[in-house]
């Protein structure tokens, strides 16, 4: 059994964090808190919308399940009742990751640095069309391992003439996880 697509987007030999490792290797339930900033205006509440992202909110209870089906990895955040799903699959033309959230698909580039898990944005597709790359958003998305060990999350979004679309950020903790498989 294959880990999650994002680490087969990275180099066998990669210094991924051990929280970061186990949540992108193995099903299970995990909780935490996290706090959710969204970007002001009707074009970026409708780029929202599209993608199932949850309300702004401070410091609240969030739970993520992953499951593993086949070849895809489905991810449902909750986020204090708000739900939401994705799924994650490797793109091996592309090699990157492919995940679908609503009518929105993008595909995703990570990269270790510093003992940081970075994800770049590199395509976007709105209801199967492309976005031009002079409109694709920037993410300055981070995933690390806290001190406590938790796993770290830092999700933000802006888009070239709109500004900040959204930013998350919080740290999970296993509650339910699979020994790995491998």
């Amino acid at each position: 059994m294959q880990p999650d697509s994002f680490l087969q987007s990275l180099p066998a030999d990669a210094d991924v964090p051990p929280a970061v490792r186990q949540l992108h290797s193995l099903s299970g339930d995990y909780a935490g808190r996290c706090s959710v900033i969204r970007g002001r205006g009707r074009l970026t509440a409708l780029a929202l919308r599209f993608g199932g992202f949850p309300p702004a909110a401070d410091d609240i209870p969030v739970r993520v399940r992953i499951n593993r089906s086949g070849n895809a990895w489905q991810w449902v955040r909750d986020f204090k009742g708000h739900s939401t799903r994705s799924q994650l699959t490797f793109d091996h033309d592309a090699d990157c990751v492919c995940e679908r959230l609503g009518v929105l698909t993008l595909w995703l580039t990570p990269e270790i640095n510093a003992g940081r898990l970075l994800i770049h944005i590199r395509r976007l597709n709105i209801l199967g069309v492309r976005c031009p790359d002079i409109l694709l958003p920037r993410s300055s998305t981070v995933e690390w391992q806290g001190e406590e060990g938790h796993f770290c999350f830092d999700v933000s979004a802006d888009m070239p003439g709109l500004g900040p679309l959204i930013r998350y950020r919080g740290w999970l903790a296993p509650l339910r996880a699979q020994t790995c498989p491998y």
